[in-house]
């Protein structure tokens, strides 16, 4: 079932990501305001994605989110969600103009990165909390909330 989610992930991501970039160039682009702020804000956000990626890589998931605490898993619910449109922000309103000349390369690439987002998070998610939610290290079963049907 994960598969399938994974799967249907792409075109959809597809689609937002197709959406988003419409509305990088008909009207963050308009604006030099609003294109820095979102240059600064995607930085930081790819910034924090690159640190959880560094501590994945080298502390695991489980002493990652030991050593961070609960902004572990904000930050990481952040990242998921904000990775992809920070990447097309950096690539198409870049300082010097964009690095990407092509919406659809933009789109191509910031798509690649969501289902790799995606597969992070099923990663992160099952190795904190089990694959249903509750066996994990964090999951309910675990730190005492257990809910009775």
């Amino acid at each position: 079932m994960e598969g399938f989610a994974i799967l249907l992930s792409i075109p959809v991501a597809l689609v937002a990501n197709t959406a988003y970039c419409a509305f990088l160039n008909f009207y963050a682009m308009k604006s030099d305001l609003i294109s820095r702020l979102f240059v600064c804000v995607s930085w930081l956000v790819l910034g924090v994605f690159s640190v959880e990626l560094l501590l994945l890589a080298s502390q695991g998931v489980v002493r990652s989110r030991t050593l961070i605490g609960p902004a572990f898993s904000v930050a990481h619910f952040v990242c998921f969600l904000l990775g992809s449109p920070a990447l097309a922000d950096v690539l198409s309103l870049g300082r010097r103009g964009p690095l990407v000349d092509r919406w659809y390369l933009i789109i191509a690439g910031c798509t690649a990165f969501a289902l790799f987002l995606v597969v992070q998070q099923y990663v992160v998610s099952e190795a904190l909390y089990g694959p249903n939610g509750t066996e994990g290290p964090f999951g309910e079963k675990r730190v005492g909330i257990i809910f009775s049907p």
